[in-house]
């Protein structure tokens, strides 16, 4: 499930802080370097232009280029002069401890110059370059330094995951805070005053792992008994059996059980230390599944707390109708 907010720019766009030449995809954010030299720009950078852009009003030989999905993509864009800029957007609703993959489909289309009809791409592989990141929500926008953003490596032509003239997967993976909140951001940039055209389309931020589950408990060992006690002794000596079921058993497994147990007057409960308890000469415990029940229990588990007891276990049962067999064949 995609958690953002108008991920394919299609639910509605608006003018951000009432400047005419930025229109923005509601429920995101653009910042942007105006009027200085960013780290490793060829020149002064100028806010740019942004648009949201309708496949409608684009030539019929761009809009498999440029549209991935729906009627809208967001196009970033600046003439002869360098360009540095961030789109971002606060997510709720994560699952803490999850795993997260926030993507950003983004198409440097950085032109030189044209030749025979053709778009002259840069030969400096350092030309554009882009990352994703993610950060607390009330996070401030670094301003092309890494600040408190948990940043991708960059995507170039270098690191030769990134290409002129297509869409590229711009990505990076995190663990979801306590809360469940995020801002996440995308930043994109271009060194040269070339025709700098950034078009983004079909974001997304989904789940890709589950948050970890707390450990299983051990079995905590019974307390001692008080010397001369005779607490636990029985009226009369019997031989008992006890089924011992994990907690997750499913109900007809239990029934199953259940019926075996009835049949032959046996015991059944949930509790290793119920199974072992007691002053008889005679105890015996048949534990279904014991690795679903705690670490530790099998026969020396029992002759360590509960010496005398008799441990038998089965493993292993895929059906109810073999899990009777089984127990069947023990009494």
């Amino acid at each position: 499930m995609n958690l953002l907010k108008n991920p394919n720019f299609d639910e509605g766009h608006e003018h951000q802080d009432n400047i005419p030449e930025i229109v923005v995809p509601k429920h995101w954010y653009l910042y942007w370097i105006d009027k200085e030299v960013f780290p490793g720009g060829g020149a002064v950078a100028y806010r740019p232009e942004s648009v949201v852009w309708n496949i409608q009003n684009a030539p019929p030989h761009e809009r498999p280029i440029f549209f991935l999905s729906g009627d809208y993509c967001w196009k970033v864009f600046k003439a002869s002069a360098p360009v540095y800029y961030a789109a971002t957007q606060v997510v709720s609703g994560l699952t803490p401890g999850a795993q997260y993959r926030f993507n950003a489909q983004v198409y440097p289309d950085i032109v030189t110059g044209h030749a025979d009809g053709k778009k002259v791409r840069p030969g400096d592989m350092w030309a554009a370059e882009a990352r994703a990141g993610w950060s607390a929500p009330d996070t401030p926008w670094p301003r092309a330094e890494d600040g408190d953003v948990a940043w991708s490596k960059w995507f170039n032509m270098h690191n030769q995951n990134f290409v002129f003239g297509e869409y590229n997967d711009v990505w990076v993976e995190f663990e979801a805070p306590a809360g469940g909140e995020v801002r996440v951001w995308v930043e994109c940039k271009a060194k040269w005053g070339f025709e700098n055209n950034w078009f983004m389309d079909a974001f997304s931020l989904e789940q890709i792992g589950e948050a970890p589950q707390p450990p299983t408990p051990p079995v905590e060992p019974p307390s001692p008994v008080s010397p001369g006690g005779e607490r636990g002794a029985p009226r009369k000596q019997y031989a008992r059996t006890y089924v011992l079921l994990p907690e997750s058993i499913s109900p007809e497994m239990a029934q199953v059980a259940l019926k075996v147990a009835h049949k032959h007057q046996a015991t059944v409960g949930f509790s290793p230390d119920d199974a072992g308890i007691g002053d008889l000469d005679s105890r015996r415990v048949i534990c279904i599944d014991p690795e679903k029940i705690g670490t530790g229990i099998d026969q020396v588990w029992y002759d360590i707390y509960y010496p005398g007891v008799v441990f038998t276990s089965i493993t292993s049962t895929s059906s109810a109708a073999e899990l009777e067999e089984q127990l069947k064949a023990l009494f």
